[in-house]
């Protein structure tokens, strides 16, 4: 993960947050049959995240946020990872933008999470002077109550890696086993 740029400033935050909290919020919801996410979403889904990490590892970063945006609003916390670091560092030279980097974090931090996630957003809100702290605090409730994953019936656990003793949070959705001829085991 890249680290947070030094003397990270506010001012986009406070730019943002001076007419009151204006930000834009379109949940995801699943495309759903009863109470079940049909196998096109999920498919998609993971299509769509593998396509915004290989984007995203090659530096293409402005071709990888609407993958990774997909799959974030889905509920998968390493998209919404590299979607908190492209907008709080501007990456590639995407416009930066504090306010959706630190709910990105905040929300991939939030829960299940990986170590390093949490590390970061900590560095992130620690960067962010104190009287800003009851927004970052309603900006991260509102992306974790969007996209959780709860609405969009994804689910993050600690599993073992493949030749790997270490533990790594993977995110799936719950109705993957509801759908066998699927091919969706190849995306971690």
């Amino acid at each position: 993960m890249r680290g947070i740029p030094q003397g990270l400033t506010t001012v986009a935050l406070a730019a943002a947050m001076a007419g009151g909290l204006a930000v834009a919020f379109a949940p995801a919801h699943a495309q759903t049959t009863g109470d079940f996410v049909p196998p096109e979403e999920i498919e998609n889904t993971y299509r769509a995240r593998q396509q915004g990490e290989q984007l995203y590892r090659v530096e293409k970063y402005e071709e990888s946020i609407p993958y990774l945006l997909f799959a974030a609003e889905r509920g998968f916390k390493d998209s919404q990872t590299l979607l908190g670091q492209i907008y709080v560092q501007g990456l590639g030279g995407v416009k930066k933008d504090v306010v959706q980097g630190i709910g990105w974090l905040g929300v991939a931090a939030s829960g299940k999470s990986d170590p390093r996630t949490r590390k970061l957003y900590k560095q992130v809100r620690e960067s962010i002077p104190k009287e800003h702290d009851a927004t970052v605090e309603t900006i991260v409730e509102q992306f974790v109550e969007n996209y959780d994953g709860r609405r969009t019936r994804v689910t993050c656990q600690f599993e073992a890696s493949a030749g790997r003793h270490t533990k790594e949070v993977r995110c799936r959705f719950i109705d993957e086993a509801n759908y066998p001829s699927v091919k969706v085991r190849g995306y971690r």
